[in-house]
């Protein structure tokens, strides 16, 4: 015979439920990890945390110190050490940039392919996370100081008369280069030298009758982009011989002109593209 299931004395099946219920959503809403993580490693860590409050990923809520640095268990059993990932020096570059990029693959998925991901450079080397100072994207300076101080050939360039205004803040070199994407872009060649036609679009066409080195090569087989002694950026002074470097098969009538007294561009005026002559004449 079966017997039969007794239950507390007031008690229903309905009510049990229902404590266990409210039991299991008053566990939910406890505080989360986040808040307890933060505060205990303030015990310690208090200016960084104090500084971390005031940058944006505080605002992400599963954005705890754990988060970045890992499990902290061990490292407060024995009451700090090399236990957590700090984002030290001596660290793996790529498995930095891997934390850092386990949030931000969709905006810098390519980082890895690009010359600074190639070159063992990590987040850390340009961006800062525990700093009270609220620099854009988290740098450590601006983005141009932050380029100087690698790029320093390319800088002294810019010191030269005929040059892009990066001196007066007008550009930066985020303006025409993604330092998170592979170089191919930054070297403005082929189809990639849209970036110039950003600010320069009557350079662009599209045209009937194309300058063939505008396509192949790209503005730069012409123009220096960062600076030159010489009138327009161009890679020589005298825009005969620039013409001659590429164009030495002229026709032989085209002898009598020199690179002293004669300037290509007073015939071939529309070197650009031409949508009236392949030859480039007015």
């Amino acid at each position: 015979m079966k017997k039969k299931l007794k239950l507390p004395s007031g008690k229903t099946i309905g009510s049990i439920c229902l404590a266990i219920l409210v039991t299991g959503f008053l566990s939910a809403a406890k505080p989360s990890n986040q808040a307890i993580d933060m505060e205990t490693c303030a015990d310690c860590h208090e200016d960084l945390v104090k500084a971390f409050v005031l940058k944006p990923h505080s605002a992400i809520d599963l954005n705890s110190c754990t988060a970045c640095h890992g499990d902290a268990e061990k490292h407060l059993e024995e009451g700090g050490g090399p236990t957590i990932f700090a984002f030290k020096s001596t660290d793996v570059p790529n498995e930095k940039s891997k934390k850092c990029l386990s949030c931000h693959t969709r905006s810098n998925s390519r980082f890895f392919a690009s010359s600074h991901g190639k070159s063992s450079m990590d987040c850390t080397t340009c961006h800062v996370e525990h700093s009270e100072q609220t620099k854009p994207s988290l740098l450590k300076t601006s983005s141009t100081k932050s380029c100087s101080m690698c790029h320093e050939d390319v800088f002294s360039l810019f010191q030269l008369n005929e040059r892009h205004r990066l001196q007066e803040g007008i550009l930066s070199c985020t303006t025409c280069h993604n330092p998170h994407e592979p170089a191919i872009r930054e070297r403005l060649g082929g189809f990639k030298h849209e970036s110039c036609l950003k600010c320069h679009m009557d350079k662009g066409g599209p045209y009937l009758y194309e300058h063939g080195s505008l396509r192949i090569e790209g503005c730069t087989v012409c123009h220096e982009v960062h600076g030159t002694p010489n009138r327009h950026m161009l890679t020589h002074q005298s825009t005969s011989d620039l013409c001659f470097s590429c164009h030495a098969g002229a026709p032989a009538w085209h002898s009598r002109f020199d690179s002293h007294t004669t300037n290509c561009t007073v015939c071939h005026s529309t070197i650009h593209g031409s949508n009236l002559s392949k030859i480039f004449l007015k």
